[in-house]
């Protein structure tokens, strides 16, 4: 379990307000940790650690409240913190909303309403691990968290135009916000400000009390902010409904409303105040071209106006610049600096850098470096999603890793500023105060599974989940039992019961689905979160209408539970949600950035290379998986197919009979694994040991259900049309494992094809023709082709083997719309074979086996035919003739 619910990194004005609005919302007592680096009061930060009176908000008091619903709050505070007389229309210092911010953690940290953390110390790594992050801090232990805030700030200024030669000079102020930065500067020393922005005001109005020389400062367009006005003006309205949708557009409306705002009022700040409201409205309409073009020749206009100095400090300016103390240039900083006196101190204002990815900041450069985040937008701040959620390096959010302000740069063209930021923190608190919500009760907490996705229960409850979910994914048995464990331990663990009813209805486990979903329905009743709800609507759309489209929906929006992934896809365990081989493939390779080397995905996508009949590739892909975990099924499912497929008939059946008694020993579909060596087997004409395993491995006493259907039973057909008769095994004592239903209606063609090979093995034409009548009722385009088998298997029961050629070689093509693997529906060319050696008919490698009748073989045992067809080709040739 983690040490705290949500740890905030960073304590500046984003992680106090994120803070104080977790702990206002918060139902039930939330474990909070603030993590901060920085000097002096926790919640100052850079921007409000200065401690010049002259150093004032440039908002005016009355909008910088940290409560929204109470915009006197902040005003409030100050009254009664000694600060009397101050109005919600003055510019206050900086230094007194960085105290307010302050009180607003330490009364956090002091309430009732969470048990908060405050920790002192630099974060430098973010790491995600089985039960949330962990949280690696300099000169501290380390915090597990199950959420995590990034509330880093703004970084330090850019250098990236700062010559190499000035870089670590000693009059070289990189970062003037660094404490004692400037006190190094003497009253006759020569000052060159680099930057002519508000942090350069600041610098400028602070300097001019330390040095008798004219400070410079200098940009490349030299444009100073301009100044609120002393009295409050009300913004002039803009109408929602009718924003710019280009920038053309846009600098249209600007011109306009400025104009009308002149004339109306003679000022033209009305109609900037106006916009700010609707900024993001009109950015997020704006195309990435027109956002380009902005940033490119109206930002630096659009800050001066929107982002101004306070009415003193404008003064303070202009009296400056009318002594002659303050002069303000436009050139490229190379130019200054290299006009300017020797001796000159070069104070660094240019605003920080704002693509991310060239910080070094550690904890920045880890969170690249794994991963976890991606610049965003413009190559801006970090991508996240619409309320703050980090994106990875793949574009997919990050569960549990969250942030706002300056890092969401890009998609927000606004969020630096405090009435923003007080916004995202709110927001942010709303998402995540409910963790755990008042409906979880005692010790119910959000945990992440293997893939980082939320599960909501105990702790041991959830151990026993994760068990289940590795052991579908391996597949494994044990798998029941541990959802058993899990909804014993919390009843009310509602993920637990719809995974249940997923693998009930799926036949993974013996569990009736209808009960299982009803109790996943009833669990979801008293808690349940975002991705259960998806999942249950998914789970019963399939048990109910037999309808795999909400699965398919679900890992849209949670493309990392890996368990449903498994579920769309068909394979060893489940039936999938599709049986066009090609949408399958998708699923699971759209999926790679999502999961990179996970073992079980290598297993999935090696199994969809050997479909490809891409067998070097899905040899490496198995070959991986096993490295990284042995007992992976999937891998060695596909391993299994590579080696029959390439004709490695000896190699791959001493590597399965050793996988079976050693990493395969506790599978849940051994089985199958079984039945491929027969394969191998029949391929060797072993037939002594194909009947051993018909007898131990694939006989009623050891397996049952699906697997003696898919299975036991083909295999008996396959062994009867290639005469490797007497049989060991009778066919009815199989039929006696398989539920009548999967014989009466097939939920699947692919059980379909495989009800008709089972009931053929018996010969029992009434139950063929019953069979037939439900796969021609059935609307499903596939259920045709099984409805042409039955009638091709019948007339091969009743001896018209004439019959069965033409039924099976006119859908020559369309088999692979049955689902399975080649392996798995070759028994059908064999039937094929099988016939035309019955009908006095084979065919050769290059003749099309209903267009070209060669006389009956001497030999007649249809394995002749087989090993005929197959001589002088490659494995791949051979099994393409067969199927013919």
């Amino acid at each position: 379990m983690s040490d705290v619910d949500v740890a905030v990194v960073g304590g500046g004005a984003a992680g106090a307000l994120v803070l104080a609005h977790l702990t206002r919302l918060a139902a039930t007592r939330l474990r909070v940790a603030l993590i901060d680096r920085g000097p002096g009061d926790l919640g100052s930060g850079t921007a409000y650690r200065s401690t010049d009176p002259a150093h004032l908000l440039n908002v005016r008091a009355g909008a910088m409240s940290a409560w929204p619903a109470r915009p006197g709050h902040f005003t409030h505070w100050l009254s009664a913190n000694g600060w009397s007389g101050v109005t919600g229309d003055d510019f206050v210092p900086r230094a007194a909303y960085g105290a307010y911010l302050a009180s607003l953690v330490y009364d956090a940290a002091d309430g009732d309403q969470a048990d908060v953390r405050l920790i002192r110390g630099r974060a430098n790594g973010v790491h995600r691990g089985f039960d949330g992050w962990t949280i690696t801090i300099d000169g501290a232990a380390p915090v597990l968290a199950t959420e995590v805030v990034l509330a880093i700030g703004i970084e330090p200024p850019a250098q990236a135009w700062v010559p190499r030669r000035l870089r670590g000079r000693p009059r070289f102020v990189a970062d003037p916000w660094r404490p004692g930065a400037l006190d190094g500067v003497g009253p006759d020393d020569p000052v060159l400000i680099v930057g002519t922005g508000l942090t350069a005001v600041d610098v400028a109005v602070s300097l001019s009390a330390r040095t008798r020389r004219p400070i410079i400062a200098t940009s490349r367009n030299g444009l100073l902010p301009f100044a609120h006005t002393p009295e409050v003006r009300a913004p002039m309205p803009l109408d929602g409904t009718a924003l710019p949708a280009s920038v053309k557009q846009l600098r249209h409306l600007v011109h306009q409303r400025v104009r009308e705002s002149i004339a109306a009022t003679g000022d033209w700040r009305p109609a900037i105040d106006g916009l700010r409201p609707h900024t993001q409205a009109i950015w997020s309409g704006l195309a990435e071209a027109d956002r380009r073009e902005f940033l490119r020749r109206d930002l630096r206009r659009w800050d001066n106006a929107r982002h101004r100095m306070a009415p003193a400090v404008a003064d303070a300016i202009d009296g400056l610049r009318a002594a002659g103390q303050l002069s303000i240039a436009a050139e490229h900083p190379s130019v200054a600096i290299a006009v300017a006196e020797p001796d000159s101190w070069i104070i660094n204002t240019t605003g920080p850098d704002p693509d991310l990815a060239g910080s070094t900041n550690p904890l920045i450069q880890q969170l690249f470096a794994e991963g976890y985040v991606t610049t965003g937008a413009l190559g801006m701040g970090w991508a996240t999603t619409d309320d703050g959620q980090l994106r990875d390096a793949y574009g997919e959010p990050v569960p549990g890793l969250w942030t706002l302000g300056s890092t969401r740069r890009g998609q927000l063209l606004e969020t630096t500023a405090v009435p923003e930021i007080r916004a995202q923190a709110l927001a942010l608190a709303e998402r995540l105060r409910d963790m755990p919500s008042p409906r979880h009760g005692p010790g119910h907490r959000v945990r992440r599974d293997q893939y980082g996705l939320p599960i909501l229960t105990t702790a041991r409850a959830g151990e026993h989940f994760d068990d289940a979910v590795r052991r579908v994914l391996r597949v494994q048995r044990g798998a029941e039992e541990a959802l058993d464990a899990a909804t014993a331990e919390d009843p009310s663990f509602a993920l637990a019961h719809t995974v249940r009813a997923l693998l009930a209805v799926e036949g993974v486990i013996r569990v009736d689905a209808w009960s299982a979903l009803a109790e996943a329905e009833r669990a979801a009743g008293v808690r349940t979160d975002a991705r259960t709800s998806s999942l249950l609507r998914a789970v019963a759309g399939r048990v109910r209408a037999n309808d795999p489209a909400g699965l398919l929906r679900h890992i849209d929006e949670f493309p990392r539970d890996a368990l449903v992934v498994n579920a769309c896809v068909p394979t060893i365990a489940f039936g999938g949600a599709t049986q066009v081989p090609q949408h399958a493939w998708a699923i699971v390779e759209r999926l790679a950035p999502v999961y990179g080397e996970d073992w079980w995905y290598l297993g999935l996508l090696a199994f969809v290379r050997q479909e490809q009949h891409r067998w070097a590739q899905s040899a490496d892909l198995a070959d991986r998986a096993l490295v990284a975990d042995p007992s992976g099924g999937h891998a060695a499912h596909a391993r299994s197919h590579v080696y029959y497929e390439t004709g490695e008939h000896h190699a791959g059946l001493e590597w399965l009979d050793g996988w079976i008694k050693g990493p395969g020993r506790t599978a849940f579909q051994s089985a199958h694994y079984s039945w491929h060596a027969a394969l191998h087997e029949l391929a060797l004409e072993r037939w002594v040991d194909v009947s051993a395993r018909l007898r131990g491995q694939l006989s009623p006493r050891s397996v049952s259900g699906v697997r003696a259907l898919v299975d036991s039973a083909s295999l008996l057909w396959r062994c009867h049309v290639l005469g490797a008769s007497p049989q060991p095994v009778a066919i009815d004592e199989v039929l006696g494992a398989v539920p009548e239903e999967f014989l009466r209606e097939p939920r699947t063609a692919f059980i379909g094809l495989h009800a008709a090979l089972a009931l053929a093995a018996a010969g029992d034409l009434a139950r063929l023709e019953a069979l037939r009548r439900y796969a021609t009722g059935r609307t499903e385009p596939t259920f045709d082709l099984v409805a042409v088998l039955v009638r091709a298997l019948s007339a091969y029961v009743a001896g018209d083997y004439a019959l069965t050629v033409e039924l099976i070689s006119r859908r020559t093509g369309e088999w692979v719309r049955l689902g399975g693997s080649d392996a798995q529906r070759e028994v059908i060319d064999d039937t094929l074979l099988s016939a035309l050696h019955r009908a006095g008919r084979y065919a050769s490698t290059s003749a099309d086996p209903t267009t070209r009748a060669l006389p009956a073989p001497p030999s007649p045992n249809p394995l002749e035919v087989v090993k005929r067809l197959s001589s002088g080709t490659s494995p791949q040739a051979a099994r393409s003739s067969r199927r013919g």
